[in-house]
């Protein structure tokens, strides 16, 4: 049990949950795990929905440790939210059988939305359909780059915004991400479909949208992602929105979304979370070819 709570961390992690969720969320789950092993349950397939359920009317009923009295409604459901995780955590990675759900004591956020394989190819095949804004080949050619990027690797958002051109590694077949998260460099790997689709813009769109820069006399952007005015790209709402809107996907989607869907899939197609966990934040070159051909589902 003592690398349970570490197994869970990885998991929010992997998922791409916020950072305050990935640091409390592990916070409740120690506190049960610590109280199962006070009832000598040592291993995940002894606990059952009975030792959950006794475990949250004792924690739900103590008292608050820091300034005493009882737990507040918010506190209670965000234990409720972190311990029904935890739950799915062991049914999806230690194969239990656990079938018990806690219930909140009132509504609070829901966990980050997830589009499916098919809304993922639906959004895709809108970035084909009829555009107002400008010239809809080049319009169509990014937004198939920035699914690419943002779903097919698996970046963050400021990790697409800041990648140059140089940064695409076209006979690598890889992205090479700079400005990770805490500064670190990674390798993404790049599928056969994403690089052709990242191959089409260099090539064709993103000069369209250099036009207007170039007709400024202004020094020509290195930047992957530029707009229409030949600068860097800032947000991708707009063009998410539309696509959304083109493909008839009312579930709400940013591109944080992409990357939710991405692990949800990879972890959905059996790749290990460790895996995944390089992926997405701390591949290398030399485990890259462990998983690219997982990824290439779309």
């Amino acid at each position: 049990m003592k690398d349970l709570n570490k197994d869970f961390t990885n998991w929010l992690e992997t998922l791409g949950f916020a950072e305050s969720s990935v640091k409390s969320f592990p916070i409740y789950s120690k506190e049960l795990i610590s109280y199962l092993e006070a009832k000598e349950i040592t291993k995940p397939t002894e606990i059952t929905a009975e030792s959950i359920n006794d475990f949250f009317f004792y924690w739900k009923n103590r008292k608050n440790k820091t300034r005493g009295g009882g737990l507040s409604k918010n506190h209670i459901n965000k234990g409720v939210t972190a311990i029904n995780l935890f739950l799915k955590f062991l049914k999806k990675t230690k194969n239990s059988s656990i079938s018990v759900k806690l219930e909140r004591e009132s509504q609070i956020s829901k966990t980050p939305n997830i589009l499916t394989l098919k809304e993922i190819h639906q959004l895709y095949e809108a970035t084909y359909q009829s555009t107002k804004q400008g010239n809809t080949k080049a319009f169509g050619q990014r937004d198939r780059a920035m699914i690419a990027i943002y779903y097919g690797c698996g970046l963050r958002k400021n990790e697409g915004i800041n990648l140059t051109i140089n940064d695409i590694l076209i006979e690598k077949k890889m992205i090479l991400v700079r400005k990770g998260k805490g500064n670190k460099e990674r390798f993404v790997p790049l599928t056969d479909n994403s690089l052709n689709d990242i191959e089409e813009y260099l090539n064709s769109g993103r000069n369209w949208f250099l036009e207007k820069r170039q007709k400024s006399e202004k020094k020509e952007s290195t930047y992957f992602f530029i707009n229409i005015f030949g600068q860097p790209m800032q947000s991708f709402t707009a063009r998410l929105q539309h696509l959304k809107d083109e493909a008839r996907i009312t579930k709400g989607a940013s591109l944080h979304t992409l990357r939710h869907s991405i692990a949800t899939h990879l972890l959905q197609s059996g790749m290990e979370i460790e895996q995944i966990q390089k992926f997405l934040g701390h591949a290398s070159l030399e485990s890259t070819q462990i998983y690219t051909h997982i990824i290439n589902e779309f």
